[in-house]
């Protein structure tokens, strides 16, 4: 799965939140990141980088994005009741909201806040997906 393809799903996820609206960090102005989306949500602005590891075998460079492997979906993850200015309320709704829209390309969603000792960007997931690919998105400031 290709980064602006990942971008184009999380922006699908966020529109699909009630009262959230979110765009491209280049249609933003955000230029430290060339990938990602920024959500507005419960009176809090928030930005999500998104990284790609390529499948094995795969050239993230040119080209459209290959065909989807599909598979297994993992367990649906709930999603908040409501979103408030928590990262991980959002962290949560999105990645949830993408699992549900998901046809089974993605493996498995880990979410960074639930981990025991979370990593040093704090919010964020790392999902896995079916062709071997993995994606980052990360709360950025």
């Amino acid at each position: 799965m290709r980064p602006a393809r990942v971008q184009h799903l999380l922006l699908d996820a966020a529109a699909a939140l009630p009262g959230a609206s979110a765009r491209t960090f280049a249609d933003g102005g955000h230029t430290r990141h060339p990938f990602g989306i920024t959500v507005e949500a419960a009176g809090r602005t928030s930005h999500w980088q998104i990284a790609v590891m390529s499948a094995p075998g795969e050239d993230l460079a040119g080209g459209d994005d290959p065909a989807p492997v599909l598979g297994e979906k993992p367990p649906a993850m709930e999603a908040p009741a409501a979103l408030t200015a928590d990262p991980a309320t959002l962290e949560r709704a999105l990645v949830a909201q993408w699992l549900a829209a998901d046809p089974g390309e993605i493996a498995s969603a880990d979410l960074y806040s639930t981990r025991p000792v979370p990593p040093a960007v704090g919010h964020g997931a790392t999902i896995d997906c079916h062709d071997g690919s993995r994606v980052f998105i990360n709360h950025v400031r």
